[in-house]
C-alpha cells in the first residue's frame, strides 16, 4: 500500500444555520405600522458551494425562503423558480423546487457544451412578481472549461478601439466561430450591446476561418458586448471595456442634499471601469480654487469628509491620479433653503439631529423603520432651526434601519440608512471533530450545536466542506447567509465584496459599513416605494388552472364545463371538477418529481357529451431579465486561476484512469427489414436513404400509460437515435407557443419533418408530438438528407434564401391512414399536455474510502468540494452531525463554522 503522509488534513467547514420556528436572531423587536407592502415579500437566498465552476461539476444550492420583514422562513410559496442564464440572457437551464418551511435544495449540471464565461442564477417565486425585480435572488458565476487550460485562443479576440478620425471610433474585434462550432461555414450573425441598445449585423468569412468586425461607434461608449451566433444557432457573448481608465466619482451628502450654511457629511464612492471601487486620494475645491478638505477612499473606492457650504459656491473634486488629472467631479448642487439629517451612534444609541434652514420653531416628525416596519414615530419641535433625539439600538431589530424627516405636510424631506449591528443576538454554532488530526482518506465526523448561549435550538443547517488551501479566499468576501438577510436583499445595486462587512478580524468593518450605506442610497432601499396592489397570488404547491371559452370566441367564457384531470405520474391522479361562473379551473397535481408531468383533459358539456373547447392555460409571468453585462468584465485573478487548474487536472486524472481501466462503451445496433414503398419510395428520391428505421410497432410496445404523444415515446425510450427538447416559439410580440421538437445528430444541423411523404408547414409543427403512437407505421431518420434546401424553403415559404441551411436532416413518418398530419386521427375534445414539475432531488457524491486496497490508490482524489449535505436538522437538544471521507490533500484543517 502507498505510504500516506499523517498529516493535519486541511478544509473549512461551513455551516449554515436558520431557525425553523424562530429568525436568523434570537430577539425581536415588537413591531408597529407597516409602512409599505413591501414588508409582506419574501425573501430567497441560495447558498452555493462557491462561485468558480469547470463544464464537468455540478452547482449545488439550498435554498432559503423567509418573509421580509423578520425573516422566519415563509410558508406561503412551496414552489421556487431557479434559472441559470447565459450573458444573451437566455435561460439555459431550469430548475422548480419544492420548498418546505422554506427551505429545498437542488443543482444545475454543467457540461462540455456550456460555453466558458460569466452566467447568472436567479430564483424566484411567483408571490414576488408583486415586488417587480427587488426581492428575485441574483448571483454570478464563473464556468471554465474542465479539459483545457486557460488560454488566449479565444473565439472573439483582438477587440480595439480605433480613432479613425478625431472623434470618430471604431470597434474591431476578430471573430473564428470554429472554436464553437467545427461545423460552421457560412455567414456569421452578431449582435452589440453597447450600454444598453441593441444592434445586428451579418458578417462575411475572410481568409481562413476568420471573421472581422468593424463597426463605427455612433457615440460614445463605455460597455460593449459582442455576441456571434453560428448558423447552428451556437453562441458565444464577450463583454469588454472602451475605456479601461474610465473612473466614475459619485457624492452622497448625509440626509440626501446640501444646504446652505450647514455642515454635513459626504460620502463618496469612485468606480473603475469593471464596476467596482476603485481606490483614490485628492480634496475639495471650490470655483475660486480655494482648497477645503482632504479625501481618501478605502480599498473599495469609499470615503467620506465634512463640508459646509454655501449656495453661491460651486465644488469639485480634484483626485490625484495621472489619468485624472485634467478632471473635475462636481459635487451635488447647494440648496439655499432645505433640510439635513446626521446620525451617530454610540454605544447602545443613536443620534440623531434635524436641522432646518427655512423652519425655525415649526412641528417636525421622524419616522425610524426596518423592512418596512415603523418601530418609531418621534415628534417635536424645531428650536432654532435643530431638533435632537436618541434612539436605544436594542428596540430595533438587527439589519438595515430608515430614518425619514418628515414635515408637517407628511412629506419625507430627508432619510438616512444606517446599520443596526446586534451580534450578540446571533445563534451561537459550536462545532467538534472526533479527531484532531487525520490522514488523507480518513473518515471525519462533525458535530454542531445550536444554541441561543443557553437553550439549544432547533435548525435546519447545511454543511459544506471545501478545500481552504483552494477555495478559501473565494469565501472570505463573498455573499453569505449574513450578508444576504441583513443588507444586500434590502438594498438594490451590486455590493461589493458583502462578506467582508460579516468577518469580525476587519477591523474597519463598521466604519465601512456606514459608509456603503451611505454610499448606497436611501433611493435603492427596498422598502422607500410604495406597492400599490398584490394581483398575484401565491403558489403553494403544484397546480394547474386556466380557462375555458367557446370555440368559436375566446372572449365568451363557458360556466358549468366538465373537466376531467389525469396526471401520470407516481401515483397516477384522476380528479373532476366543472368550470366556475367565469369559465375558471384550478386542478391541484399533487408532489411530482421528474422532467415533465404528462396530463390528460377531457372537456364534456352540461349533458356528458365530449365537446372541443378551447382550454386556455395560466402560464407563469416570467420576470424580464437583466443581465448587468459590466459583470462579465473580469480578469482571471492567481487564486481563481490555481483553482481551476486544479479542477482540470483532476479531470484529466479521472479520464486518463477511465481509459487505463478498459472500459468502453458501445451503442445498441439495431437492423430490421426495410420495404419499398410508393411513399416511401418518394421520399427516397427527394431526400435519400434512410440512417435509422423504428417500426411503429416497436414504438407502440414501448407506449406507457403515462405516454401522451409520440415524442413522449420517443424522448423516453428511443433517446439514442432522436432527441427531442422544448422550444418556443414567438409569433408576435405578445404570442408565444412552446412544443416539442425533435432532431437527429445532436441537433447539430436544423431536422424537418414530411410525413407521408408530405412536408410539415412550422405552423403545424406543434401538431407532429401528439400524434397517437397508435397512428404510426414507421418512424425514419435521414441525416444528411439530399434537396434540404428546397424542403427548408417549403416548410419555411417567407424565408430568405440566401440565408436558408444548405444542409440538414430529415424525420419521415408513415402513417397508417397515409393522407400526412391532416389524416392522422384526434381525439374530440382531448388535451394532452406536459408541465414542469418538482426537480428531482440527487444525492451529492463523493468517494467512500473504506476497506481500500493497494489498487484503489491508483486513483487520486483531488476533490474541493468534499462534502455537501444541505438540509440536516438539529434534534431537540440543538445537535447534529455529519461523516465524509478526507481527499488526498493535505493541510491544515480550521475548527471554527463559518457563516455562509
Amino acid at each position: 500500500m502507498p505510504k500516506r503522509l499523517i498529516r493535519k488534513i486541511s478544509f473549512r467547514l461551513c455551516i449554515v444555520a436558520l431557525l425553523i420556528l424562530g429568525s436568523l436572531s434570537r430577539s425581536h423587536c415588537q413591531s408597529g405600522e407597516v409602512q409599505t407592502k413591501s414588508s409582506s415579500a419574501e425573501k430567497i437566498y441560495l447558498q452555493l458551494s462557491t462561485n468558480v465552476y469547470t463544464t464537468d461539476q455540478a452547482i449545488w444550492f439550498k435554498a432559503i425562503l423567509t418573509t421580509a420583514f423578520d425573516h422566519k422562513p415563509s410558508t406561503m410559496s412551496g414552489v421556487l423558480y431557479v434559472e441559470l442564464i447565459t450573458p444573451n440572457e437566455n435561460i439555459i437551464d431550469s430548475k422548480l423546487i419544492k420548498i418546505d418551511a422554506g427551505m429545498g435544495s437542488g443543482f444545475f449540471q454543467l457540461n462540455g457544451n456550456y460555453s466558458a464565461g460569466r452566467y447568472m442564477i436567479r430564483a424566484y417565486t411567483k408571490w414576488n412578481n408583486n415586488f417587480d425585480q427587488d426581492f428575485m435572488f441574483k448571483e454570478y458565476i464563473d464556468v471554465f472549461p474542465s479539459s483545457q487550460l486557460i488560454s488566449e485562443n479565444q473565439p472573439i479576440s483582438k477587440i480595439t478601439l480605433t480613432e479613425k478620425n478625431p472623434g470618430q471610433f471604431w470597434l474591431n474585434a476578430s471573430l473564428n466561430p470554429l472554436l464553437i462550432d467545427s461545423l460552421h461555414k457560412k455567414k456569421l450573425k452578431v449582435y452589440l450591446t453597447l450600454d444598453g441598445k441593441k444592434d445586428s449585423l451579418s458578417l462575411k468569412k475572410e481568409d481562413g476561418n476568420l471573421y472581422s468586425l468593424d463597426y463605427e461607434l455612433k457615440k460614445e461608449v463605455q460597455f460593449a458586448t459582442v455576441q456571434m451566433q453560428t448558423e447552428n444557432f451556437i453562441d458565444y457573448a464577450k463583454t469588454i471595456a472602451l475605456d479601461e481608465d474610465y473612473m466614475d466619482l459619485q457624492f452622497f451628502p448625509e440626509g440626501g442634499e446640501l444646504v446652505n450654511s450647514i455642515a454635513s457629511k459626504i460620502a463618496f464612492k469612485a468606480i473603475d471601469y469593471k464596476g467596482k471601487g476603485k481606490m483614490i486620494s485628492g480634496h475639495i475645491v471650490n470655483d475660486l480654487g480655494d482648497t477645503l478638505a482632504s479625501l481618501k477612499s478605502n480599498h473599495l473606492g469609499m470615503g467620506a469628509f465634512i463640508l459646509k457650504p454655501h449656495s453661491d459656491r460651486s465644488y469639485y473634486t480634484l483626485v490625484n491620479s495621472p489619468s485624472q488629472m485634467d478632471k473635475k467631479y462636481s459635487l451635488p448642487q447647494v440648496e439655499p433653503v432645505g433640510y439635513s439629517l446626521a446620525v451617530k451612534q454610540s454605544a447602545d444609541k443613536i443620534r440623531v439631529t434635524a436641522f432646518s434652514t427655512n423652519l425655525k420653531n415649526d412641528s417636525i416628525y421622524m419616522y425610524v423603520t426596518c423592512r418596512g416596519i415603523a418601530y418609531y414615530r418621534i415628534a417635536g419641535r424645531l428650536k432654532d432651526g435643530e431638533i435632537y433625539s436618541s434612539i436605544p439600538t436594542t428596540t430595533l431589530p438587527e439589519g438595515v434601519v430608515a430614518i425619514m424627516l418628515v414635515d408637517k405636510h407628511n412629506q419625507t424631506v430627508a432619510e438616512r440608512l444606517f446599520f443596526n449591528e446586534r451580534p450578540d443576538d446571533r445563534l451561537n454554532i459550536k462545532l467538534s471533530t472526533d479527531k484532531d488530526i487525520y490522514s488523507q482518506r480518513d473518515q471525519t465526523t462533525v458535530n454542531a450545536h445550536v444554541s441561543d448561549d443557553v437553550t439549544p435550538m432547533k435548525a435546519n443547517i447545511s454543511f459544506l466542506t471545501i478545500n481552504k488551501n483552494k477555495m478559501g479566499d473565494i469565501q472570505n468576501n463573498r455573499q453569505n447567509i449574513l450578508s444576504y438577510f441583513l443588507l444586500d436583499s434590502d438594498l438594490r445595486g451590486k455590493i461589493e465584496s458583502p462578506g467582508y462587512y460579516f468577518n469580525e478580524s476587519n477591523k474597519q468593518r463598521v466604519k465601512d459599513l456606514d459608509l456603503l450605506l451611505l454610499t448606497q442610497g436611501w433611493r435603492k432601499y427596498h422598502y422607500a416605494k410604495a406597492i400599490d396592489s398584490i394581483f398575484v397570488q401565491p403558489e403553494y404547491s403544484l397546480n394547474l388552472s386556466g380557462s375555458i371559452s367557446s370555440s368559436f370566441s375566446k372572449k365568451k367564457k363557458k360556466e358549468g364545463v366538465g373537466l376531467t384531470m389525469m396526471t401520470f405520474g407516481q401515483p397516477p391522479l384522476v380528479q373532476a371538477q366543472t368550470t366556475d361562473s367565469l369559465g375558471r379551473f384550478h386542478f391541484n397535481t399533487n408532489d411530482q418529481y421528474g422532467q415533465n408531468l404528462n396530463i390528460l383533459i377531457q372537456s364534456t358539456n352540461k349533458s356528458g357529451e365530449k365537446k372541443g373547447y378551447s382550454i386556455e392555460l395560466d402560464e407563469l409571468k416570467k420576470p424580464e431579465i437583466t443581465f448587468d453585462q459590466s459583470n462579465s468584465i473580469s480578469t482571471v485573478d492567481s487564486v481563481i486561476n490555481a483553482l481551476v487548474k486544479e479542477n482540470q487536472k483532476r479531470k484529466q486524472v479521472e479520464d486518463a484512469f477511465r481509459l487505463s481501466s478498459g472500459i468502453t462503451y458501445l451503442d445498441e445496433v439495431v437492423i430490421e427489414d426495410y420495404k419499398i414503398t410508393p411513399q416511401r419510395e418518394k421520399v427516397m428520391k427527394a431526400y435519400g436513404k434512410p440512417n435509422t428505421v423504428i417500426d411503429g410497432k416497436a414504438i407502440l410496445e414501448q407506449e406507457e400509460k403515462w405516454s401522451y404523444g409520440l415524442y413522449s415515446v420517443l424522448l423516453f425510450r428511443f433517446p439514442k437515435e432522436i432527441g427531442v427538447r422544448k422550444v418556443t416559439w414567438r409569433r408576435g410580440p405578445y404570442d408565444e407557443v412552446s412544443f416539442l421538437y425533435a432532431s437527429i445528430n445532436k441537433g447539430i444541423k436544423p431536422t424537418l419533418v414530411v410525413v407521408d411523404g408530405i412536408p410539415v408547414k412550422f405552423l403545424d409543427y406543434p401538431l407532429i408530438p401528439n400524434i397517437p403512437p397508435s397512428e404510426v407505421k414507421s418512424f425514419e431518420l435521414i441525416n444528411s438528407a439530399d434537396n434540404f434546401l428546397k424542403l427548408f424553403m417549403e416548410v419555411f415559404p417567407g424565408a430568405n434564401p440566401f440565408y436558408a441551411p444548405k444542409s440538414g436532416s430529415v424525420i419521415a413518418i408513415y402513417t397508417h391512414a397515409g393522407r400526412g398530419l391532416i389524416g392522422v386521427h384526434k381525439p374530440k375534445g382531448l388535451l394532452r399536455i406536459s408541465i414542469p414539475v418538482f426537480s428531482p432531488p440527487r444525492e451529492f457524491y463523493a468517494p467512500k474510502h473504506e476497506n481500500l486496497t493497494p489498487r484503489d490508490w491508483v486513483k487520486p482524489d483531488f476533490r474541493s468540494l468534499v462534502h455537501w449535505a444541505p438540509l440536516v436538522e438539529t434534534d431537540n437538544h440543538g445537535k447534529a452531525s455529519t461523516s465524509f471521507y478526507n481527499a488526498d490533500a493535505t493541510f491544515h484543517y480550521s475548527r471554527k463554522p463559518y457563516d455562509l
